[in-house]
Order: C-alpha cells, then structure tokens, then sequence
C-alpha cells in the first residue's frame, strides 16, 4: 500500500473515532443513562420517607403493594383513579367491609401476609413491584424493630420501601402528619394537585369543628370516654384522643396511655361526662347503650353512668373512628354529641353521604351500601 493510501485510511479512521467519542460525550453531558435492555430509559425520583430516609423509586410507579391495616392508602388511590396499580395488600385490608364497597377491587387483590404475622415476601418477589409502601403503627421499640427487619429484608430484594408513619405512632399525635402522609403519596404517584386538594377537602370539616368549639372554657369542656370495642379505652396519647382534645374541645377522661382495657366497673368509677363509642371490632349505636343492651358490655350495669343518664352517647362507625379518609365524619359526630346546639345547622349523616358521592364517586345504591357497612357489627379488619 503506497503512502497516500495509507495516509487516506488512517485519517478515515481518526474522523469515525471522533464522530463516536464525541456522540458518547454528548450522551454523558446530557445526563443520559442507557440501559443494556432495549436502551430504554429510566427516571427516577427520590422521596424522603417519615423515618427521614431519601428512597429512590420510579418517576411512573405502575405497580405498588401496599401494607396499611388501615386501607387508608387504597382508598386514597381509589379517590385519584389510581388503584389499578395496586398488586398485592396485606391481609387486613382484604377484611375490611367498608373497603370492599368503595373499592371493590380489593376482593381481586392478592393478599401477602401481615407486618405482625409475617409476610410472603416470595409472593411480594413475584410481583415485582416498583415500591412498597408501609403504614408503619410504631408505638414500641418492638414493632420499630420488626418494620426495621421487614424493610431490611425487601431492600435485599431490591425492592424499594417508602415507611409512612401512623399518627399514633408519635408521642404527642397530630392532625398535620396525616396529611404529610397524603403529600407523600401524592409525590409517590405524581399526584402532588390531587392530594393537595384532597387534604383541603378534608380540612374543611376539621376547621369547620375546631373554630365552632375552641371558644368553650376549659371548666366547660366535657370529660369524655373514648370506648373502643368490644373492651378498649383510648388513652391520651393516640390520635383519637388528639381529635377530641385538639379540634372538638372535649377532655379525655385519660390523662395517658393508649390502648387500655376496661370494664363496666372502671366506667363506673370514671363516670365520665360523655361517651364516644368507636366502632373499633363493630358499631354500636347509642339507642342500644342507653337501652342497656348486652352488647360487647353489660350496658345494663351502666345505666347510673352521667353521659348514659344525661344521653351524651355518641357512636362512630369502623372507618369513621380512625386516622382515615372517613375521619371527619366522626368528628362531626362527636362535636355534635358534645356541643348539640352549636352545630344544629349540620346533620353528620347527610355530610358522610356526600362525602361517599364527592370523594368516591359512589351511586345511590353504592352510597347505601357504605352507610350500611360503617354500621357494620363484627371482626373490622
């Protein structure tokens, strides 16, 4: 090969070097990642958790399993349009009566075990969900140590985990984390106007109760029992207990703890102003406390009690009582059992059909069908 030609090949060869370094140079500057399936890219995002931790997840989460004993999460993704991405739940949720009316689908929503009980963490595998998502209920250093152990054990299998905390598992439970929960969710799905607005919809009864009430002196605010089926007291440090302090203006009877065990002769003792029934292992309604039905207790025992005696029985449905979608409701119901002549224009029962029909989009036989199942007597969840 004579000079020229080799001078020819060799420049040919320089120019098609360059043209590739600079393509892949290119690529680098403009913060492109290529992966070796197809060349597709993947976006991802981080969101920081509330046990502070930063968790990488897809920017389009198609698939989440969900461990919420609430159903608190499903029902928000079903208020967004969203709850086709659910994959798998815990076994809870597959048992609470009122979920299966708004969100029917949960009947078809494999269940993967408990974070109490254990989890199927093959099945969960199998899924390949994109994240999971806790609902953590870390009230000990126990239970912290076992949703340690859980997230440990998925992100072995590279699964990522976002930990929400429950209120209650705070020391001094408040309003405000409930909705951190949903601006966390709604930047987990890329809803972040969604929850906006689903957190003010919400908060409009919470402000509604706290404005009409936050006037009454302490010397006048009831001394209320906060009753959980079928034989629970709320103590002072769940979030019950802060709604009723807090936004309704009553006073718990309980001045500490959280899931105390009762009987007729402690309420006897506390004699307490007001009782708050909560619809915790099924619903009993104020009619059957003041007729001294044989239900959960011996209300019969109880007739002497100043709240049934003076008729200041208030009850809240299986959903109504907890840090969930429906809680607002139950507030209501509370305000008005408490302070009657302070919210005469507000009948709860209208206020929980329109928000089965404004939040759920339910029909008039669906919205039938969820009164019917907050009223619901039996094993709740």
């Amino acid at each position: 090969m004579d000079l020229k030609k080799l001078g020819i090949l060799l420049l040919s060869t320089m120019l098609v070097l360059t043209i590739t370094l600079s393509g892949c140079l290119s690529e680098q500057a403009s913060g492109k990642n290529t992966l070796p399936s197809g060349g597709e890219k993947e976006e991802y995002i981080t969101v920081k958790d509330m046990w502070g931790r930063d968790v990488k997840i897809r920017r389009d989460v198609n698939k989440v399993v969900l461990l919420d004993f609430t159903g608190t999460y499903l029902k928000v993704m079903r208020i967004w349009g969203i709850d086709d991405k659910v994959v798998g739940v815990d076994n809870s949720q597959k048992k609470n009566i009122f979920l299966k009316v708004v969100c029917p689908r949960i009947e078809s929503i494999p269940d993967v075990g408990s974070t109490s009980k254990g989890l199927n963490y093959e099945a969960i595998m199998a899924m390949k969900p994109d994240v999971v998502i806790i609902r953590a209920f870390s009230t000990n250093r126990e239970r912290e140590q076992r949703y340690q152990e859980i997230v440990d054990r998925l992100s072995e299998m590279g699964i990522p985990v976002v930990v929400l905390l429950h209120p209650t598992s705070y020391d001094k439970p408040n309003v405000k984390t409930v909705w951190q929960e949903i601006e966390i969710l709604g930047k987990i799905f890329n809803r972040e106007k969604e929850a906006e607005d689903l957190i003010n919809y919400l908060n409009r009864y919470v402000e509604l109760i706290r404005n009409r009430t936050k006037d009454i002196p302490e010397d006048k605010r009831p001394r209320v029992l906060l009753y959980a089926t079928p034989d629970y007291m709320l103590g002072a440090q769940t979030i019950q207990s802060y709604f009723l302090e807090d936004i309704v203006h009553g006073k718990n009877v309980l001045e500490s703890g959280r899931w105390i065990k009762t009987s007729p002769e402690e309420i006897l003792r506390l004699n307490p102003d007001a009782i708050i029934a909560l619809g915790h292992e099924g619903y009993i309604s104020p009619e059957e406390i003041y007729a001294g039905k044989n239900i959960f207790l011996n209300w019969k025992l109880l007739q002497n009690v100043k709240a049934i005696k003076e008729r200041k029985v208030g009850s809240l449905g299986i959903t109504e009582w907890r840090a969930t979608v429906e809680f607002p409701i139950g507030l209501l119901r509370e305000a008005k059992t408490l302070y009657p002549e302070r919210f005469t224009d507000i009948d709860p029962d209208k206020e929980e059909v329109k928000l089965y029909r404004e939040l759920y989009r339910l029909d008039e036989e669906g919205v039938k069908e969820a009164v019917k199942a907050q009223r619901y007597r039996g094993e709740t969840h």
